[in-house]
């Protein structure tokens, strides 16, 4: 037998013995620790210096507490699914981050926070088949998800949501190197911290998202995202407290897509899509959060009159003069209002967008103003007049923006407005 003979055996063994120490004590010889023995070990290891043009990729997931089922909670309800959220993404598909890094974390309430539990992660490019690659690219989107579960599953470190320290955390996270640069965050938007704080917004105008993006630029709080793709998805979808109303979603989602244009970012996708599941089982504790709400009475004050505005929307389906379920409970905090202003005189006023004709807007308006000063004189209130305006007096201009409708605007336009007089 000749001496390499010989020697083949004890390799043999020596294979099967390292292989055998890998199942007993949970690691192995370095030969035999492959991608296929562990196929999501690639998310544990960072860039090798040497792939500094690739395209970078960071995904951040809300993990503060308005975005987590509490014991407030109805059983059974839909919350949202951060994970198949941020899956869902187009740029999160694995062809489009192969060849360059991947980053992932949970935020909540400060930007110090943001840990990076994926740091940079290097995703070479998939080769050989087409049956390969589709095996290879499933396996690490299987990885992925079940990091961001991981994620999305972990307990706030604060008990705040700060979304633009999260993009700022991101920026910070993509640095000076060259490549293509996508940023993707599944949050509801409900920042209650710094200059984008929502806690007193009235979710109702335009020029209230001005003044937030104007002060968000003063106060120096908007990251430099420029040559950055930004993706914001998931807004207005808590899983606690109150829904927001459609025109209120819409108010979020332009302010998010306000501030993100003011980043100078290259792209900006705001929206209001999420995934849900059912709530899990609420944790015994969570922190305690600065909670946002969405009024449905909002005021202005103009000498003696004080004008109570009601979002269209909240009173009346589309199209519709008739009032909503909804409706009750705002007509019953108005009627409370007025009766406190010890009123001289009260009017109501209907107003619409500006699509379909003058007539019909004229039309639905001054039915809609009828219905609401009906509602008020069950409630012991005396209405003076009752007018249709259509959209003679739009309150947020201009509805469309190079043909593309502001929906926002829209929004804001269809109301109506109770104005009541005090003595002087």
């Amino acid at each position: 037998m000749s001496l390499l003979t010989s020697i083949r055996p004890s390799r043999r063994l020596l294979a099967v013995a390292c292989a055998l120490a890998a199942v007993v004590a949970g690691s192995g010889c370095g030969a035999f620790d492959t991608p296929e023995a562990r196929p999501c070990a690639w998310l544990d290891r960072g860039p090798d210096g040497t792939h500094e043009t690739g395209p970078q990729t960071v995904v951040l997931v809300d993990r503060s507490p308005s975005a987590r089922p509490d014991r407030t909670t109805p059983p059974g309800s839909r919350v949202p699914d951060w994970t198949s959220t941020v899956l869902a993404v187009r740029e999160l598909a694995p062809p489009a981050w192969e060849g360059g890094t991947l980053s992932a974390a949970a935020f909540d309430g400060t930007r110090a926070t943001v840990s990076w539990e994926v740091d940079r992660a290097f995703a070479s490019p998939v080769k050989g088949n087409d049956t390969l690659k589709k095996d290879r690219r499933g396996e690490r989107r299987h990885c992925l998800e079940e990091r961001l579960r991981t994620l999305a599953a972990e307990a706030p470190s604060t008990g705040g949501t700060d979304v633009l320290g999260a993009l700022a955390a991101a920026d910070d996270q993509l640095g000076s190197r060259r490549g293509r640069r996508t940023i993707v965050v599944a949050t509801d938007g409900l920042t209650n911290t710094g200059c984008a704080d929502l806690r007193t917004a009235g979710f109702d105008g335009t020029a209230e998202i001005k003044e937030a993006v104007k002060r968000c630029r003063t106060e120096g709080e908007l990251p430099d995202l420029t040559g950055t793709d930004v993706h914001l998805v998931g807004i207005g979808h808590a899983a606690r407290g109150a829904v927001p109303s459609s025109p209120q979603i819409a108010w979020l989602t332009t302010l998010w897509s306000s501030l993100c244009d003011a980043t100078g970012a290259s792209s900006c996708e705001v929206t209001a899509a999420a995934r849900v599941r059912p709530a899990d089982k609420a944790p015994r504790s969570t922190k305690p959060e600065p909670e946002v709400t969405f009024p449905a009475v909002a005021e202005r004050h103009s000498g003696r009159q004080t004008t109570i505005v009601l979002p269209g929307s909240v009173l009346f389906a589309t199209d519709r003069a008739e009032l909503s379920g909804s409706a009750q409970r705002v007509l019953d905090a108005a009627a409370r209002r007025i009766t406190d202003l010890h009123p001289v005189s009260v009017a109501v006023l209907g107003h619409t967008d500006s699509r379909g004709s003058e007539q019909s807007g004229r039309r639905l308006s001054l039915a809609r103003a009828r219905a609401v000063r009906a509602a008020l004189a069950q409630r012991g209130i005396t209405v003076a007049s009752a007018r249709g305006y259509s959209d003679d007096r739009p309150r947020c201009t201009p509805e469309y923006h190079d043909g593309v409708p502001d929906h926002a605007a829209m929004a804001c336009n269809r109301r109506v407005e109770i104005a009541v007089t005090v003595r002087g």
